[in-house]
């Protein structure tokens, strides 16, 4: 019984690694990790023109 139980844990575990690992690469191909300071200028740019 006890087997089964961490046999199901291991496999929960890397289901959720595989899903990360998939997120991952998906973000790579869309693009998510291009011009990452961009992002961060843009915002700066923003909250200088706020009263």
């Amino acid at each position: 019984m006890i087997e089964q139980i961490t046999f199901f844990e291991f496999l929960v575990a890397f289901c959720m690694g595989l899903a990360a690992c998939c997120f991952f690469l998906w973000a790579i191909m869309i693009g998510a990790f291009r011009n990452v300071e961009d992002v961060k200028y843009k915002i700066t740019e923003i909250e200088r023109h706020e009263p």
